[in-house]
């Protein structure tokens, strides 16, 4: 989790090279970012993905 300049807090999610991979949104508290890191862990597995690199 990381404080923005203007004192709000955001979640990047990375890559296990280190690069970035997902910036959440911005969030006025703490608890709100972390709610965000709890969705991801609880939903990402099942979640469905989308290649949109391929070709239609």
């Amino acid at each position: 989790m990381v404080e923005s300049k203007d004192g709000q807090h955001f979640v990047r999610f990375k890559a296990s090279n280190g690069e970035t991979m997902v910036r959440s949104e911005t969030y006025a508290s703490k608890a709100s970012a972390k709610n965000c890191i709890d969705s991801v862990k609880k939903n990402g597995p099942d979640a469905p993905t989308e290649d949109e690199t391929a070709s239609a």
